[in-house]
């Protein structure tokens, strides 16, 4: 289960309040930063995606009133929760006053623990919830639609022009279905519809409905940019080859397997939100009855485009001309087979994965990470050697999944944090040649494949000082780098420690000398006591309480041997 933490900002230039407001609130939910100042604070704020904000209204060089107001009236703030601080014969009235500008709620000092926590808890329950149900409502409307139901509390239905709809669906559907379970057919097409959805999203697609096994999702309606084809027949693409992957792996395990037929047309669009209670996001149109046809006379595993659609992206892409194929209520019109990347706008020989010049003019990042990611992990899963119980890919994939979760706590930007996880998946990389400094050689890894991956040698760079600073000798010094040094040692302070630190000590036994029982205890101390430190707040925050109780653990269990 996802850890639900919350980022907290204390602001007191009471040192002593300071810090026993922050003994109070600290737990591993609580992710606590502290100031004194009013600058500190509104960097902080910018910064990182904070919760709640505990001001004390006679911090001398902030004016309490003026602070509150211009945190509860930016856009962007609109989530955070402002709890005023005072004594309680002093400034109360700036509490009154605090309260009418936007402040939520109140402390008062002396600090009366269990309230507190009690005030903190129900507002952090508040936040959480607040969280999901926005999550919620993005994953079901765009953000634009959204925005608008927000300002006006409607949306109206417009016409978009220069659009594309894809359709998929699944051969011979009805006839699998009755051959698996209801359990077992919700979670096949849960299977599917999800990795559909990541494509979507990765494309900058809008997924509009699934209705059985039939999967339905546009362009061009809420982001325009100059060729909104691209992507999407990129997205078709890879659509194709998810399923002709999972289908060549269950052949080869001797299971069903389940083909696709996907048909895509561009045009003219009306969109909007239909319904007054249980709203949708929904396209009408003629395009739409036109895709919907394509997709009906497409051929299993083929991505069967329009005319229309052919003439946006012939340049890019390898197609096979079908000619006019006749539909209902339409006549005939002219259809073509996708097959592929032209070679010049691909890195790969299938075909398969644009290149910097294509994922350029389809407005996506240079660096085509998804892929990237795909390709070293099954490097790592063949060539690690079966001895390395600790840096395995499952400690890899670990430390990406920290890198995440401290990124996002730490404000870092969408692309640091895709640099940051790319660090993380070669960090442990060198130890496919070398035990020893094998920083040095998953660097030269990385820096082999990463520009055929899209990657701006300043990146690679940047990637490069972070996998390096990994190595106990060397000191992290800019945040990304802190994160990831974080991210390797985060188990340190989990409660799984004991069984991870075991599968070290079983490595180590290998690759050095074994070390008797009051041995390793005595290594694991010295270690956590003495040389490793948190570099963030975030990790501190989250493990050092953890690492504390580690230690006394091991402690105690030295003193049984």
């Amino acid at each position: 289960m996802k850890e639900q933490i919350v980022n907290i900002l204390i602001i007191d230039d009471n040192k002593n309040d300071l810090n026993y407001l922050y003994e109070i609130l600290q737990s591993p939910g609580n992710n606590i930063f502290k100031t004194n100042n009013k600058g500190s604070a509104i960097d902080l704020i910018k910064q990182k995606k904070i919760a709640i904000v505990l001001c004390s209204v006679d911090t001398k060089n902030i004016d309490f009133l003026n602070f509150v107001d211009n945190i509860v009236s930016q856009k962007e703030n609109k989530d955070i929760f402002v709890i005023a601080i005072a004594s309680k014969k002093e400034n109360v009235y700036q509490l009154v006053k605090g309260l009418k500008k936007g402040a939520v709620d109140y402390l008062l000092k002396p600090y009366r623990p269990n309230l507190v926590k009690a005030k903190i808890d129900t507002f952090k329950r508040i936040y959480l919830k607040n969280k999901r149900i926005s999550n919620l409502l993005e994953n079901i409307l765009p953000l634009n639609t959204l925005n608008e139901f927000n300002h006006f509390g409607k949306s109206t239905p417009k016409k978009h022009s220069n659009c594309t709809i894809l359709f998929t669906d699944f051969v011979k559907f009805s006839t699998k279905a009755t051959q698996l379970t209801p359990k077992e057919l919700i979670k096949k097409l849960d299977f599917y519809f999800s990795k559909f959805d990541e494509i979507i999203l990765k494309y900058k697609l809008e997924k509009i409905k699934t209705i059985g096994d039939a999967y339905m999702a546009v362009g061009g309606v809420t982001k325009k940019h100059n060729i909104i084809e691209i992507n999407t027949a990129l997205a078709t693409i890879e659509i194709q080859n998810f399923v002709n992957t999972e289908m060549q792996t269950q052949k080869a395990l001797g299971k069903d397997y389940w083909e696709i037929r996907i048909g895509v047309h561009s045009g003219d669009l009306i969109a909007g939100v239909i319904g007054k209670h249980k709203f949708s996001f929904d396209v009408w149109g003629d395009a739409v009855n036109i895709a919907a046809r394509c997709e009906q006379n497409s051929l299993s595993n083929h991505i069967n485009i329009s005319e229309d659609f052919y003439k946006k992206i012939h340049p890019f892409f390898e197609t096979t001309n079908r000619g006019k194929i006749k539909i209902r209520n339409r006549g005939e019109i002219g259809m073509h087979f996708l097959n592929r990347i032209k070679p010049k706008f691909s890195f790969d020989k299938k075909g398969h994965n644009a290149n910097y010049k294509l994922r350029t003019l389809a407005n996506l990042p240079t660096e085509d990470f998804e892929r990237l990611r795909i390709d070293i992990i099954s490097k790592l899963k063949i060539e690690l050697d079966d001895n390395l119980f600790y840096h395995s890919v499952e400690h890899t994939i670990s430390v990406e999944q920290a890198v995440i979760k401290y990124a996002e706590l730490e404000g870092v930007s969408e692309k640091e944090t895709m640099l940051l996880r790319t660090a993380a998946l070669f960090h442990d990389a060198g130890f496919i040649i070398a035990y020893d400094d094998n920083e040095k050689i998953g660097v030269k890894i990385f820096e082999q494949m990463a520009p055929n991956y899209g990657y701006s040698p300043n990146d690679i760079k940047k990637v490069s000082k972070m996998i390096l600073a990994t190595n106990n000798k060397v000191e992290p010094l800019t945040l990304s780098e802190k994160i990831l040094c974080d991210a390797d040692h985060d188990y340190l302070g989990r409660i799984d420690y004991h069984h991870i630190a075991k599968k070290l000590r079983e490595e180590l036994n290998v690759y050095k000398t074994p070390l008797s029982d009051n041995e390793w205890i005595k290594l694991q101390i010295n270690y956590l006591e003495t040389k490793h430190k948190y570099y963030t707040t975030s990790a501190y925050n989250l493990r050092h309480i953890g690492k504390l109780k580690r230690i006394k653990e091991l402690k105690k269990t030295l003193i049984k041997k």
